[in-house]
């Protein structure tokens, strides 16, 4: 089967991409996740979470107001995406309308239940645990298409970064516009495939399965908050062991407490701290790696250990030299995206900055939850919301000029962190005073990360302690402030 990384011919594998690597003539089982999207701070995720609430708000709105007919002029918009390729349709993905009538039936499963006249209903990721009829297929199609432009934009800088030709279509659905709080009919710029456009997806903002799911959330967070609270208070659910110790089971629960959305709905209105601590732990499990991608997607096993070796590898043969300065930045934005991933993501190739008057290689989006850019982005003096990189593919000594150009990137509305990628230099030592002293005046901080440096990062994820990366980036960054 067809991967987009093949069809466009990109060097890059899943592990180096940003983006899911789908199959382009079937559906992969994969979800558009809101809650996976929620838990991410970066102004993507930002503006794609204010997208998704506007719409529920005017949906709920409308049905507080008993206004029908706009909850089902804004729900009948809806329907079943197949340009993301996600889902589990069997054969060639095809979308389908969700209709007046489904859409309907949509607004009186959520009007008829308990969370939406309690109130407890005021998010799009928790009403696959309290709504009738409504499951992860639901949650994940509604998602994408009300992220419509904000995945097509997302695909556009994909495309722009790996020199992957686009083309305006209209044969999407509407997108939603939050200014307007409606549907509006717009022309997208989409990379196609066998006539079909194609929206590209961020790793971070996908699951395998919902990250909130209701029979999770029922049989292991409110069996066993009750079986809890049965057996403090005793009674007849109480039994007992030869050795005299006391206990409840869960069966006997299930009896008195069956499995109904309403009543799951009743439970967080009476217990909300048993749904805050279940999205807090799920919230921890972080996203799916390169191995479940390499399983779900390419149906085969990657072992990353095996893959450092190669990058490794591919390195070290990279020529010098400005005839091989594209392949380089290839090379280095895999490498990159493979040792960084998830903590630096949405790459951006050569962004523009103050008004297009200057260019930058490459910039991430600083999406980390732990370790060093984690501590960067908390930083009060690195503020790295954004972490940028330069590639500079010769072997001589980098002076003031490289210096300069990066820089004269940092602000503080995007941060002031930037690594400097080259082959080797003739002294280090006097480069990195340069640094030092950039950093004390200032004026940002400029990590310097030769060859042999993401040569050792990789061999780290090779030897089996990726996590170690964090320490030795810490050790460059205290060159500068030491």
């Amino acid at each position: 089967m067809p991967r987009f990384s093949q069809v466009y011919s990109l060097a890059n594998s899943q592990s180096q991409l940003d983006f899911v690597d789908i199959e382009l003539t079937r559906d992969v089982p994969l979800y558009l996740d809101p809650y996976a999207i929620q838990l991410k701070s970066d102004d993507w995720s930002d503006l794609c979470i204010g997208q998704i609430r506007s719409f529920f708000t005017e949906v709920l709105n409308a049905l507080r107001e008993g206004n029908e007919a706009r909850a089902t002029h804004l729900l009948s918009n809806l329907h079943e995406p197949n340009e993301t390729r996600f889902g589990v349709s069997q054969g060639r993905p095809r979308g389908r309308a969700i209709g007046e009538q489904k859409a309907r039936s949509l607004a009186n499963s959520i009007v008829n239940s308990r969370a939406f006249e309690t109130g407890v209903l005021a998010d799009v990721a928790e009403a696959e645990l309290f709504i009738k009829y409504i499951g992860p297929d639901t949650i994940s199609d509604l998602t994408t298409n009300v992220l419509r432009q904000q995945l097509a934009d997302y695909t556009v800088q994909q495309c722009e970064l790996y020199d992957i030709e686009t083309q305006p279509t209209n044969s999407l659905g509407p997108i939603w516009n939050a200014q307007t709080r409606d549907w509006q009919s717009v022309t997208l710029n989409l990379p196609t495939y066998d006539g079909t456009p194609i929206l590209l997806v961020p790793k971070l903002s996908v699951r395998h399965h919902l990250a909130l799911n209701s029979q999770e959330f029922y049989t292991h967070h409110m069996l066993e908050f009750l079986k809890a609270e049965y057996h403090q208070a005793g009674g007849a659910l109480v039994k007992s062991y030869k050795d005299g110790t006391t206990y409840v089971t869960k069966e006997s629960v299930k009896e008195i407490h069956p499995f109904i959305k309403n009543d799951l709905a009743q439970f967080v209105l009476d217990h909300p701290e048993v749904l805050e601590f279940y999205k807090n732990l799920k919230g921890a499990e972080g996203p799916l790696s390169n191995e479940d991608f390499a399983r779900v997607v390419a149906h085969s096993n990657f072992d990353e250990q095996v893959f450092a070796r190669t990058l490794i590898e591919l390195l070290i043969a990279m020529p010098l030299g400005h005839e091989a300065a594209t392949r380089y930045h290839n090379l280095t934005l895999g490498i990159c995206s493979f040792l960084f991933y998830p903590g630096l993501s949405c790459p951006l190739k050569e962004a523009e900055i103050h008004q297009g008057r200057k260019r930058i290689d490459i910039k991430f989006t600083n999406t980390a939850t732990r370790g060093f850019f984690f501590e960067m982005m908390n930083s009060p003096a690195a503020r790295a919301n954004s972490v940028f990189v330069e590639c500079k593919n010769y072997s001589k000594e980098i002076a003031n000029p490289e210096l300069d150009q990066l820089g004269g990137r940092f602000a503080p509305n995007r941060g002031k962190l930037g690594l400097l990628l080259c082959r080797n230099m003739d002294d280090r030592a006097r480069f990195i005073a340069r640094c030092r002293d950039t950093a004390g005046d200032d004026r940002g901080f400029i990590i310097v990360l030769e060859d042999s440096d993401l040569i050792e990062y990789l061999e780290l994820v090779e030897n089996g302690v990726r996590d170690a990366i964090n320490g030795r980036l810490r050790s460059r960054f205290e060159e500068l402030v030491n």
